[in-house]
């Protein structure tokens, strides 16, 4: 049967933004990244990473550089007792990727792309499943492909984008703002995605 997932962005969320971090050594979980997969992973919640990585087509990492990077992630998540399930990048922009069209940016958040090509390869269901991100762009993300509700994490949005945010509910999706990753978790209990496994 398919299972809902708690979908995260990584940079800002998991790990901290440095902007387009490319060295393992200088990688740094975020507090209350742990307390977030931690309950997901208690409830046997899939925990899937969703992360724009234009970096890569700019040319200021290469996939291996990404891949040394996610290697260093997991390694810090294991020394806290816990991990994720998936990771999706997109590396495309269309100011840094060639012949960029709509091929491209069905990848790229805010399109769905990513977290649907992981709900069909992991039997996700997309309608039970929730989005924390840092950016408005990733609860739109949530929203296009179909999820319950979408979180942004930190303060509560600037007012140049308070509008926008209070505009993506819609009949089916709710949108959330949380200051710590406790109130997330709290949160994510009362809509029963962190019910026991």
């Amino acid at each position: 049967m398919p299972r809902p997932a708690l979908f995260l962005d990584r940079d800002g969320i998991i790990i901290r933004d440095t902007g387009f971090p490319s060295e393992p050594a200088e990688v740094a979980l975020v507090a209350g990244a742990t307390t977030l997969i931690k309950a997901a992973n208690s409830a046997c919640v899939p925990v899937l990473a969703v992360t724009n990585q234009s970096g890569i087509d700019r040319g200021l990492l290469g996939w291996d550089d990404f891949a040394a990077v996610e290697a260093r992630i997991a390694d810090l998540l294991t020394a806290e007792g816990v991990a994720t399930d998936a990771t999706a990048a997109c590396p495309f922009h269309p100011d840094h990727t060639a012949g960029y069209d709509k091929s491209h940016a069905q990848w790229r958040k805010p399109a769905p792309g990513m977290i649907t090509t992981l709900a069909d390869r992991l039997n996700i269901d997309l309608p039970g499943s929730w989005l924390i991100g840092d950016r408005l762009r990733d609860v739109e993300a949530a929203r296009n492909a179909g999820l319950a509700g979408g979180i942004l994490a930190g303060n509560p949005p600037r007012p140049d984008i308070a509008t926008a945010f209070a505009n993506l509910a819609q009949p089916g999706f709710t949108a959330h703002e949380f200051g710590s990753a406790e109130d997330a978790v709290a949160l994510l209990r009362k809509t029963m995605l962190f019910s026991s496994c």
